[in-house]
């Protein structure tokens, strides 16, 4: 429990380092169907750490459905928009990476398939975590 608030006290001061958190400008987001690596479908369990559009933070636990080297798709409860912020843990490997979402697409059953990037690309990010060695992207 005491990693979730340091998380949140970790988003918290990467909001108040930007202008706005909760969005994006279009400008800055290059809206892009074309992935520049494969997209591999595996579940990885997730944290994923925001800004609710009132300023509350929210916090959930998730799966990923499918990953690539500059991003994901994961299932969320949490209401989230085109352009949020989100931190995302990996709860394999303890990493912890600010993302932006990039497209949010209803569901039939309850929740949203989101999709996100990370600023650059990161393979490591997904890496799992071993002892004496790491497992290829």
């Amino acid at each position: 429990m005491t990693k979730i608030f340091d998380v949140l006290k970790w988003a918290g001061f990467l909001r108040s380092t930007h202008k706005d958190t909760k969005t994006v400008g279009a400008s800055a987001i290059r809206l892009s169907d074309r992935r520049m690596t494969r997209r591999i479908y595996v579940d990885i369990p997730l944290f994923i750490y925001g800004y609710a559009p009132d300023g509350s933070p929210f916090y959930e636990e998730t799966y990923t459905i499918a990953i690539n080297e500059g991003g994901g798709l994961i299932s969320v409860s949490s209401g989230v928009q085109t352009g949020q912020l989100l931190v995302v843990t990996n709860e394999g490997n303890e990493q912890t990476q600010e993302c932006v979402v990039v497209s949010v697409e209803a569901q039939h059953t309850h929740g949203c398939h989101v999709a996100f990037k990370f600023p650059f690309p990161m393979p490591q990010f997904w890496r799992e975590l071993e002892i004496g060695k790491s497992r290829a992207f």
